[in-house]
C-alpha cells in the first residue's frame, strides 16, 4: 500500500477538487474561448484607448455605461472558464503596450470626434456579443 500512496496522490492532484473554486480550464475551454477572447481584446482596447479621442469630460463619460457593462460581464463570469479569457484578453493588450508606443493625433477634432463616435458603437455591439456568449442576454 506504501507503494501505491505516491501514484494516489498524484492521481488526485489531476483532479478538479483540488484547484479550488476556480474554473476548470483545458482545451476544450481554450478552444471554446477563442471567440470570447477575441471580441474581449477589442472591447478592451475600445474601452482603454492607447490615444485618446477628446479630452473633453462630458464626451468622456460615454465610456461609463460601457465600462460598467464590462465591469458586470466581468463578475458574471468570474467562477467560469470565460473569467481566464477576459483575463488573457487584458493581459494580451496590457503587455502588447507595454512594448510598444504610438504616435497620437489631435484630440477633440471633427475627425477624432467621428472616429470616437464609431469606437463606442463598436465597442457596444462586440460588448452585447460577448455578453450573449457568457449567457448574460
Amino acid at each position: 500500500m506504501k507503494k501505491l500512496f505516491p501514484i494516489v496522490l498524484l492521481a488526485l492532484a489531476g483532479c478538479s477538487a483540488f484547484e479550488g473554486d476556480g474554473p476548470s480550464y483545458g482545451r476544450e475551454e481554450a478552444i471554446a474561448g477563442a471567440a470570447f477572447r477575441a471580441e474581449a481584446l477589442e472591447v478592451y482596447a475600445k474601452l482603454n484607448p492607447v490615444c485618446p479621442f477628446t479630452e473633453n469630460v462630458d464626451q468622456l463619460a460615454r465610456y461609463d455605461a460601457l465600462n460598467a457593462r464590462y465591469e458586470a460581464l466581468g463578475k458574471w463570469v468570474a467562477k467560469t472558464p470565460f473569467a481566464i479569457d477576459l483575463a488573457i484578453a487584458e493581459g494580451n493588450f496590457k503587455h502588447y503596450w507595454s512594448v510598444n508606443s504610438a504616435e497620437c493625433g489631435p484630440t477633440d477634432t471633427e475627425e477624432s470626434m467621428a472616429a470616437f463616435d464609431a469606437e463606442l458603437a463598436t465597442a457596444d455591439q462586440r460588448l452585447s456579443a460577448l455578453e450573449k456568449m457568457a449567457g448574460m442576454i
